[in-house]
């Protein structure tokens, strides 16, 4: 297993990954109400923006048409809570909380675009 992140790292200290989305707004949208990123004031606009939360960016840049075959990964602290607030929001669940059989606790949910959210930690 590779080293654990740190918040003194030697060379990389975050991935962003990009995402073209038809609807740079929306998608941004429902980053902050479902999971609590905010916009990142500077990038706003309807053809691109960042959204965070924590150490987690995600970058939004329009495209003509929806990803396909993406799904994304965000450790979180406490998956148990954050699969309680996403429930509370309402929003559907793609692959309910479980602890697979890697160690990891984790659920998943689809964004507007259809991309998979997977947000879990690990867990012994």
């Amino acid at each position: 297993m590779p080293d654990v992140p740190t918040s003194n790292p030697e060379q990389f200290y975050q991935g962003a990954p990009v995402l073209l989305v038809p609807d740079v707004s929306a998608t941004a949208a429902f980053y902050g109400s479902i999971l609590g990123f905010k916009s990142d004031p500077g990038t706003e606009t309807p053809e691109y923006t960042v959204v965070w939360r924590d150490n987690a960016a995600l970058h939004l840049a329009k495209g003509e048409r929806a990803p396909t075959g993406v799904r994304i990964f965000f450790w979180v602290r406490d998956v148990n809570t954050l699969y309680e607030e996403v429930i509370r929001r309402g929003v559907a669940i793609d692959v309910p909380i479980e602890t697979r059989p890697y160690h990891v606790r984790d659920f998943s949910i689809r964004d507007p675009n259809g991309v998979v959210v997977v947000l879990g930690q690990d867990w012994d």
